[in-house]
């Protein structure tokens, strides 16, 4: 049996370089680059039919009369070019969020290299290691999108069956009326249970793929300076060998991240507030002034406001997220602590350890 990790002390040398990193000295533009390569390395996130009565018979005659009426190619042509209207835009549209998932997909994946190596190193680098660990990086952009097509495709296919289900059960019939049948509610339920489950164990399975990922698999290429699958390999031999450890890392993860996230809320809550009081108040005297132009004057003076205060209150928000980087830093440095206790060659995090006195 594996001897149990020493949590507590994972914990403390995980806050100890924190510290080290963001207040050993405090420097706000160390902060602001940092928050920048967090936020691209997604390293802050520690988201009726109703039939109603119809007209009478004289207005079920006038509609019969004006379709008789009515040219036949009325009725056809502009429902086609309609049909063809929306399948261009709607065709755009997916093409156009597919290539910004694309390419925010890309820069994460490369990004999450950039953050690694910043905090191993106590850094706030972009350009050099976005170019060093420019292989690693494409690799684990290539895992994403195969990951994502998986994990889509599994989704689709599950919400797929579950409306199949429903429909062979004749339960959107039976909810489809005025006054749904209490049943038809009950045996909804019932028909769906098997689909969240299974719903469950998939978010459940990739959750597990995710933390493997991005807190072991990742370190590992960046050490060994290897591709994903290799890396994937030797993360997954450390989990079968440690799935006590795991599992306890999980758990207290899921704590720590808990609270964190109570905290982050009341700080930004906290900084929310003191930033909109002098604002509200600045917002107020600029209205009271424009009191005083004349109408020809106000839209001009407004515009110049808007250009004026649009970036500085984009800076102050920008400034609240920032809140969040201590989290960020310290569970990206307690998953590198963690995969040192599992394995001494990855230990990527060089602390200077006290001498004792004689």
């Amino acid at each position: 049996m594996k001897k149990m990790v020493d949590f507590g002390a994972i914990i403390g040398e995980s806050a100890e370089w924190t510290k080290q990193v963001l207040f050993k000295p405090f420097n706000f533009k160390k902060w602001m680059v940092l928050t920048f390569i967090a936020l691209m390395a997604g390293a802050m996130s520690n988201g009726c039919n109703f039939n109603s009565g119809g007209g009478g018979n004289g207005g079920h005659h006038y509609e019969q009369k004006q379709a008789q009426t009515a040219p036949p190619i009325m009725k056809q042509k502009p429902a086609r070019e309609d049909v063809v209207l929306i399948s261009v835009v709607a065709g755009s549209i997916i093409v156009f969020f597919a290539v910004i998932l694309i390419l925010f997909t890309w820069l994460g994946s490369r990004f999450s290299f950039v953050f690694l190596e910043d905090i191993v190193k106590n850094d706030a680098s972009i350009k050099a290691p976005f170019a060093v660990n420019k292989e690693q990086g494409n690799s684990y952009f290539k895992f994403n999108i195969a990951f994502m097509f998986i994990f889509f495709t599994a989704l689709g296919l599950l919400i797929f069956l579950a409306i199949l289900a429903c429909a062979k059960m004749g339960v959107f019939s039976a909810l489809n009326t005025p006054h749904p049948d209490p049943k038809a509610v009950v045996e909804l339920i019932l028909v769906l249970i098997p689909f969240l489950l299974v719903l469950m164990l998939l978010i459940f399975i990739v959750s597990l793929i995710s933390v493997i990922t991005i807190d072991l698999v990742l370190p590992i290429m960046y050490k060994e300076n290897t591709k994903i699958l290799a890396a994937w390999g030797k993360a997954w031999t450390l989990v079968k060998n440690n799935a006590g450890n795991f599992a306890v890392y999980i758990l207290i993860k899921i704590g720590l991240g808990i609270g964190a996230g109570i905290v982050y809320l009341l700080a930004f809550i906290i900084g929310f507030i003191i930033v909109v009081i002098p604002v509200a108040l600045l917002v107020f005297v600029l209205w009271l002034i424009s009191r005083t132009m004349p109408a020809a004057a106000i839209l001009p003076y407004w515009v110049i406001i808007g250009v004026i205060l649009t970036p500085v209150c984009l800076f102050l928000l920008y400034c609240l997220m920032a809140l969040n980087l201590p989290f960020a830093v310290f569970f990206r440095a307690y998953s590198l602590k963690f995969l040192e206790r599992l394995d001494p060659q990855y230990a990527l995090i060089k602390t200077e350890k006290p001498v004792a006195a004689q």
